[in-house]
C-alpha cells in the first residue's frame, strides 16, 4: 500500500503525513518469531506484553498500519549505527488519538523488530551488556509512561524521540544519564563529535551519580567509538532554564546540575508553548495538549512538589518555560570534574 495513503487512511494530520512521507517505503517488516522474550529483554511488564501481543500488526487485517510499521522499521535499519547529524533528528510523531490498539503499538513493533540488529552492533563494538539492557529498557519505560500519562496501553500518544535513537545505535543509557552520539557540523561538513546528555525520569539527579555517569560515558565512547573523539557534552533541556532559580532552593539537584554547564544564549522558539508542553510531559509526567497550555490543563497538574507548583505559577503569570542549551567541554586527558558538594 502507498505510504501516504496509509497515513491518510488512519487519520494522520497534514503535518503527520508530511513526516511519514519521508520514511523509506518498504514491502514489509520481519516481526520477531519470539517477541515475548525480546519484550522481557526490553523491560516490558506483563500487562504491556499482553496488550502488545494482542496488537500485533497483520498485513491482511491491518494493511495501513503494516505499511507504517514497515516504514518505521526501515528508517531504523537505514540509520543503524549512524550518529545524529548536525541538522538534528525529528522524533516520531504521535498517532491519531482514535487509533486502534494496533496503531497505538505501531512504534513499539518497529522498535522491537530492530532489536536483534542493535544487539549485534553493540556486541561488535564492545558495548557492555548491562548498557545494552539499560538502553533498550526505554521500550518498557515509555510504555509505563504512556499508561500513566495517556491512560491506555501503547506508545502512540507520546512523541518518540529517545527510543528510536536507542534502537538504531545512536543513544545509550549509561548510569543516570543517556548519551546521544552527535556530529558537530560547520558549513563545510562534520567538524567533530559531541555527546548530547539527557536526564531520563528514572530517579534523583544527585551530583555524584550524575558525574559518575558522565565519566563512565567518556570512557566507554573512547573505547567503543574511537573514530568519534568526543569534544564536549551538550545538554538541551528545560532543566537548564535559569528561571527555575526563582522557585527552587539553591542547593536543589536541578540547580546544581545547571551549574556544571556553560549556558548558551537563548534561541527563540517558533511556538512558545512547545517548551511548556515538553516540561509538562517529561518533567511532570502529565498529558500535554497539542496547542497552548490552558487553564484547564494547569488544573490537572498536581501541586505536591516545588517543581509542580513552580510550573503552574510560572504559566499563570503569563510567562513560558524554555529549553536551554548547556555546554561542557572535554579537556584532553583531563579527569572528570568532581561533583559539587554542599557543606
Amino acid at each position: 500500500m502507498d505510504l501516504d495513503r496509509a497515513a491518510q487512511h488512519v487519520g494522520f494530520s497534514t503535518v503527520g503525513r508530511q513526516w511519514v512521507r519521508q520514511l523509506p517505503a518498504r514491502d514489509g517488516v520481519q516481526l520477531p518469531d519470539d517477541p515475548e522474550s525480546l519484550m522481557e529483554y526490553c523491560g516490558v511488564v506483563d500487562d504491556d506484553r499482553r496488550a502488545m501481543l494482542a496488537a500485533r500488526p497483520d498485513p491482511d487485517k491491518d494493511p495501513e498500519w503494516w505499511t507504517i510499521v514497515s516504514a518505521l522499521a526501515g528508517s531504523l535499519e537505514r540509520d543503524l549505527e549512524q550518529p545524529v547529524p548536525s541538522t538534528g533528528f525529528q522524533g516520531w510523531p504521535m498517532v491519531p488519538t482514535d487509533s486502534s490498539p494496533v496503531g497505538m503499538f505501531a512504534g513499539a513493533w518497529a522498535l522491537l523488530s530492530s532489536l536483534p540488529r542493535l544487539v549485534d552492533v553493540h556486541g561488535r563494538r564492545g558495548v557492555p551488556e548491562t548498557v545494552t539492557r539499560a538502553t533498550v529498557s526505554a521500550l518498557g519505560g515509555v510504555m509505563g509512561s504512556h499508561r500513566h500519562i495517556a491512560g491506555r496501553p501503547g506508545v502512540g500518544l507520546i512523541p518518540l524521540w529517545g527510543p528510536p535513537l536507542r534502537f538504531r545505535g545512536a543513544d545509550f543509557e549509561i548510569g543516570r544519564h543517556s548519551f546521544t552520539r552527535t556530529q558537530l557540523g560547520l558549513g563545510d561538513g562534520v567538524a567533530g563529535h559531541v555527546l548530547m546528555v539527557h536526564v531520563p525520569p528514572i530517579g534523583p539527579l544527585d551530583p555524584e551519580t550524575s558525574e559518575q555517569s558522565i565519566a563512565e560515558a567518556a570512557r566507554m565512547f573512547e573505547r567503543c567509538y574511537p573514530e568519534e573523539p568526543v569534544s564536549s557534552f551538550i545538554c538541551r533541556s528545560w532543566l537548564l532554564d535559569p528561571q527555575l532559580a526563582e522557585y527552587l532552593p539553591e542547593d536543589s539537584n536541578i540547580l546544581r546540575f545547571q551549574r556544571r554547564f556553560t549556558l548558551l544564549p537563548a534561541v527563540a522558539s517558533e511556538d512558545p508553548h512547545d517548551d511548556d508542553r515538553d516540561m509538562m510531559r517529561t518533567g511532570l509526567s502529565v498529558f500535554a495538549p497539542d496547542g497552548p497550555v490552558l487553564a484547564e490543563d494547569l488544573a490537572r497538574v498536581p501541586q505536591k512538589t516545588t517543581l509542580q507548583r513552580a510550573f503552574v505559577t510560572h504559566l499563570r503569570s503569563g510567562r513560558h518555560w524554555q529549553k536551554r542549551t548547556g555546554l561542557r567541554c572535554v579537556a584532553p586527558d583531563a579527569p572528570a570534574r568532581p561533583a559539587a558538594r554542599t557543606a
